[in-house]
């Protein structure tokens, strides 16, 4: 589900998101194998930079798998993937080296949550980006939220947030949810050429100033991060949970 690479003459590791088949929906072996790929290359010394991509033109990542929604046993076990999910945020978030993300196709959600945890985003023109969880009587993790804030401010995050409408990649960049806009198939190339230039830095430096820039936001999240797990587990046992679940799944095909 996660496929790792190193390029270990450039000192770029790539992660790629290769749950294809439900467009890298996320659930918890996939959010448990993402993070242990991550430990991997922050031990690598050979890993100075990390990119990551899909090995699908269709989807980043839609998002938390709408299938595992209604099967959680208790909110015992909602409130764990709640936080497990926040956790592969707050692992991308403070990880060492730079992270660049290079989003393309749907990315919604949590799904989107990853690239914002990145320190830099590339967009593709053919990007649809999201927020839709009140739609299906859910709410996006603290980290995504207050990471959201953070680029495009609390007004423009509110309208995204509770419309869960859907953004153009040409949109969405110039809200400010991405550093660069390219066409699909210069993706790559634009994230290998600003990784390049990225590496041109002290290591020491780039990690502290990245601390530095990370500092206030990584605050707020940590005092947000168990209340927003106690309001997905609380909504996860309410009968407007349970019917927008079911209903999404059966438009889905599930």
């Amino acid at each position: 589900m996660i496929i790792l690479n190193v390029d270990k003459q450039k000192g770029i590791g790539f992660l790629y998101l290769n749950r294809t088949q439900v467009h890298n929906a996320l659930d918890g072996e996939m959010i448990d194998e993402f993070r242990k790929n991550l430990l991997l290359l922050k031990r690598d010394p050979h890993v100075r930079v990390v990119i990551i991509a899909s090995k699908s033109d269709k989807a980043f990542s839609t998002g938390v798998d709408l299938s595992i929604l209604n099967r959680f046993e208790n909110t015992i076990k909602a409130r764990e993937f709640a936080l497990q999910l926040e956790g592969l945020m707050e692992d991308i978030f403070d990880f060492p080296g730079p992270t660049i993300s290079l989003v393309n196709g749907y990315a919604l959600g949590g799904g989107f949550g990853i690239a914002l945890s990145t320190d830099i985003i590339v967009l593709s023109r053919d990007a649809k980006i999201g927020f839709p969880a009140v739609r299906i009587g859910a709410v996006l993790p603290a980290g995504c939220t207050y990471r959201l804030i953070s680029r495009v401010g609390l007004g423009r995050a509110k309208e995204l947030l509770l419309t869960g409408r859907i953004l153009s990649g040409e949109e969405a960049f110039n809200l400010g949810l991405g550093e660069f806009l390219e066409d699909s198939d210069k993706l790559m190339d634009r994230g290998i050429e600003i990784a390049e230039e990225i590496l041109k830095g002290s290591d020491f430096a780039l990690s502290m100033q990245k601390d530095i820039a990370n500092a206030l936001w990584k605050n707020i999240v940590g005092l947000m991060t168990y209340q927003s797990a106690e309001n997905f587990a609380f909504l996860t046992t309410t009968p407007d949970w349970k019917q927008r679940i079911e209903e999404k799944l059966k438009e889905m095909g599930k």
